[in-house]
Order: C-alpha cells, then sequence, then structure tokens
C-alpha cells in the first residue's frame, strides 16, 4: 500500500510529497477516530440495554410476587393511599402569623410586611359623593405626578441595587 502511495507521490516536490504524506496521516487518524467513537457508541448502547433489561427483571419478578400475593387466601384489600399525601403529611406544618399590637393598628417591627394588619383591612365599600367618573387622583399637576415618578424610580433603583428582584 504504501508503494502505491509513493508511486502516486514521485511527480511532486519533496516538500509537497511530505504535505500529501501529512494529509493522507491525518485522514488515517481521522477515520481511526471515527471508528473508535462508533465502537465505544455501541457499547454504551449495550450496556444501557443490559441495565435496562435487568431492571426490567426485577420489575417483573417484583410484579410476580405482589400478584401472587394477591392471589393469596391471606389478602385482605385496603383504601387507596397515595404517597403524595404521605409525604406531605410527614413534613411538619407550619403557621406563620405576624404580632399585631392591639390598639395601636402597627405591626411588630420584627415581623415582615406582607399584609397590612388587620385594624386597616377596609370591610365596607366607600363610595365617592363628587358625582365625577374618574378618581380624584387622577387630577393631580403634572410637576407633582413627575416628581411621584421620580421618587417611585429612586425607590425600584434602591430595590434593584440591594438585591431584590424588581417586578
Amino acid at each position: 500500500d504504501s508503494a502505491n502511495i509513493k508511486a502516486g507521490l514521485e511527480h511532486l516536490t519533496p516538500a509537497e510529497q511530505a504535505k500529501a504524506r501529512l494529509q493522507l496521516v491525518l485522514e488515517a487518524a481521522a477515520k481511526a477516530d471515527e471508528a473508535l467513537k462508533a465502537k465505544e457508541r455501541s457499547e454504551e448502547e449495550a450496556k444501557k440495554r443490559k441495565e435496562e433489561d435487568q431492571a426490567t427483571l426485577v420489575e417483573q419478578v417484583k410484579r410476580v410476587k405482589e400478584i401472587e400475593a394477591i392471589e393469596s387466601d391471606s389478602f385482605v384489600p385496603q383504601t387507596f393511599r397515595s404517597s403524595k399525601e404521605v409525604k406531605k403529611s410527614a413534613e411538619p406544618t407550619e403557621l406563620e402569623y405576624e404580632p399585631v399590637t392591639v390598639g395601636a393598628g402597627t405591626v411588630d417591627a420584627s415581623a415582615p410586611e406582607k399584609e397590612p394588619p388587620p385594624a386597616n383591612i377596609p370591610t365596607a365599600i366607600k363610595y365617592q359623593d363628587d358625582n365625577s367618573l374618574a378618581h380624584p387622583n387622577l387630577f393631580i399637576e403634572k410637576a407633582e405626578a413627575e416628581e411621584k415618578w421620580f421618587q417611585r424610580l429612586i425607590a425600584l433603583r434602591q430595590e434593584r441595587l440591594m438585591g431584590s428582584p424588581v417586578a
């Protein structure tokens, strides 16, 4: 085989012959590498199939034993219990509450501010008596609205810098 390669390269200069030989060697290495990778892939697939077969064998044995247990005279039917419910009951239930000082209507300083204190929750609907269709907060002056927006932007930037996500 190497004699055929030498005969095919005789018309080239020594530098070109070396370049051609290098190219042939690289192609041969690439083919060998592909063959090795294909062999590894087929070995991995065979290993996976063997593991799956073993797993299914274990499952089949387990299923046969369960069927035999059901068909035996000592079998007693039971109510169905979900494994999801078992996991929930195993976890301790934690009640979240916020301490509130009675009378003042303010939440304790150590409690996170998630909900307003019970004293401030509106219990009745309040209607406007000014016969307008729009809420009075919509009729603020432009300068005041821009100032409120500017303060809101500052607050959002500070929250973002402190690491809390801005929605």
